[in-house]
């Protein structure tokens, strides 16, 4: 008998362990949690790999790539085509106050949202992160996004934390996020090798000395177009290195067939199992679209509401998504920069209706057929909101989310060359009513952070510390990146295709992944009730969660118990 008990408590010691080492791997692979406390650790000047870095577009990923090359690179030139972001107005504090706006950025006035990744990996980057902020009027607080998925509000993990709470976000949208980190980049005190230039990428050179050695498989120009007034002139930039931060343009990918690459069957890879590969891109549709309702609320006005006060200092007021199989709305109240917030009114199909004026939230609100009543706080502060003070400030904006897709990079094998890569939405966009884009945004960035780390510590030589960019470079970086928005992808795919209006992916239909949305809905109605559960939601919504949590088996018999206690044959056998 003493036997089995030490042999039994000896496999679950060992089960245990092996399990611990296992979600360490994951967390590693498919989260940024581990490498972030690499970021902002520079290579002493003397380390710097020599030559220049081109980023192709200055929206928040190519900020963030420009941010990150400036540790590790000579210097960093951003390419940015709306020649305003070059200007004083582009980097202003009051960012309400910018005389211009972004015309590529579709959301640039809508709804905005900025997960916990953001901030964690913002106040790594830049050390004067929280003062720069408060010029800014942006305020940093505990990241609880008071998300109701079907009525059931998730509990927030506070207690998981010593500090008694979750760790922080910014209260900021689109333009304020932006505005502030293209401020913080292009301190040129701060950072003195970072430039910014107006103009537009028009293609790249590949090197042209022999492919015997593998040199034929790297960028060495990039091409711009810069304007001036009437004027217009060309212009190449030698490079070490090029990111493409183009956005849903995807200009990059057609600079690289001008240039020969991106065809089957180019050079080998010498000890490596790269093979070539056709470039694939994952699509679907799903048919979503909001209008935005941008207020200010002055504090005099928002504090006749003791319940918005209490919850204003947070990034979310509420979030209300009805379950799929009795509505397609989705309705979200969430704070921003000073006095302002956005409320949203979202709806998948295209033929669904969204109101175009501010007296149809409620309707639209209680079209999420909340399973818990919604509190009689958040309707008295809907009326608050047609008081004439705040009206007076109101901005409406329609957005129609276009398609998601993921172009595998990853899988692309060698007709890549080894120093172009792609990060934020130039490799994948997500719906954007679930807020991740920024998180993805900084997915690469800490990405390419952490490639050009392990190449720096695996140089033998201080010349190679200089010079070293290997010929599988690029597939480095796009395998890592590739790891860590693999659980953003699905993720979004799996709940958009619980609406029957959603267009899928080609080969799959409605039904792909039926029994996950099945055991995800089931979760949702545990999640305002159960801790555990509730802090599975809030680490997969902030992509610090991995692959194996959602089926922990002390979650899944949780989930199949519920299922028993709840279901119709449990009750009439009673």
């Amino acid at each position: 008998m003493t036997g089995v008990l030490l042999f039994s408590l000896l496999a679950c010691t060992t089960l245990h362990l092996l399990s611990r080492a296992l979600r360490r791997y994951l967390l590693k692979k498919e989260t940024i949690l581990l490498d972030l406390p690499f970021l902002g650790q520079a290579r002493e000047e003397a380390t710097k790999i020599k030559g220049t870095v081109v980023v192709c577009g200055g929206s928040i990923s190519g900020l963030l790539a420009a941010r990150v090359c400036h540790d590790h690179f000579e210097r960093v030139v951003i390419v940015e085509p709306e020649a305003w972001l070059s200007t004083e107005d582009g980097r202003i504090c009051e960012s309400w106050n910018q005389r211009n706006k972004r015309t590529r950025v579709m959301q640039y006035n809508s709804t905005h949202g900025n997960l916990v990744p953001i901030t964690d990996g913002l106040t790594r980057l830049f050390p004067n992160f929280e003062a720069e902020c408060q010029k800014s009027g942006i305020s940093i607080v505990p990241g609880d996004f008071r998300l109701s998925p079907g009525g059931h509000t998730v509990l927030c993990p506070h207690h998981e934390y010593s500090t008694g709470s979750v760790p922080s976000t910014i209260l900021a949208g689109r333009r304020a996020t932006e505005t502030l980190i293209r401020r913080l980049t292009l301190d040129q005190q701060t950072y003195p090798n970072i430039q910014q230039i107006s103009g537009t990428v028009t293609g790249v050179k590949r090197t042209t000395t022999n492919s015997d050695d593998g040199t034929d498989r790297y960028l060495d120009k990039v091409t711009i177009r810069t304007e001036s007034g009437d004027s217009r002139s060309i212009t190449e930039i030698i490079s070490v290195l090029v990111v493409d931060c183009t956005g849903p343009t995807r200009a990059g990918e057609k600079w690289l067939r001008h240039a020969g690459f991106l065809a089957n069957g180019s050079n080998n890879i010498e000890n490596s199992s790269l093979k070539s590969s056709k470039l694939k891109t994952a699509t679907y549709d799903p048919q979503m679209h909001y209008m935005t309702f941008g207020l200010s609320i002055p504090p005099s006005i928002a504090a006749t509401i003791p319940e918005y006060v209490e919850k204003k200092d947070a990034p979310g007021i509420f979030a209300y998504k009805g379950d799929a199989s009795k509505t397609n709305t989705v309705c979200v109240a969430a704070k921003g920069e000073g006095d302002f917030l956005t409320i949203t009114c979202g709806a998948w199909g295209s033929n669904a209706s969204l109101p175009d004026k501010f007296e149809g939230v409620k309707a639209h609100l209680e079209s999420v057929k909340s399973a818990t009543p919604i509190p009689e706080w958040i309707w008295n502060f809907l009326d608050l909101c047609q008081q004439p003070e705040v009206q007076s400030t109101l901005q409406v904006t329609k957005v129609r989310t276009p398609p998601s897709f993921w172009t595998h990079f990853e899988s692309a094998g060698d007709v890549l060359p080894s120093n172009w890569i792609a990060i934020g939405d130039s490799v994948c966009v997500v719906n954007p009513i679930y807020g991740q884009g920024g998180t993805k945004a900084m997915i690469g960035a800490v990405s390419l952070n952490s490639t050009l780390h392990q190449l720096y510590k695996k140089s033998r030589t201080e010349q190679e510390k200089q010079t070293f960019l290997p010929q599988d470079f690029s597939q480095r970086f796009f395998r890592t990146q590739a790891n860590k928005i693999a659980s953003i992808w699905m993720g979004n795919k799996m709940i958009d295709y619980a609406f029957k209006s959603t267009i899928p992916e080609e080969g799959e239909t409605l039904d792909t992944g039926s029994f996950i949305r099945w055991y995800l809905n089931r979760l949702e109605r545990l999640c305002d009730s159960d801790k555990q559960i509730g802090s599975l939601f809030w680490h997969s919504l902030n992509a610090y969660g991995v692959s194996i949590d959602v089926l922990h088996p002390v979650i899944f018999i949780k989930v199949i118990f519920h299922v028993i206690v709840t279901s119709k044959f449990w009750y009439g056998s009673r």
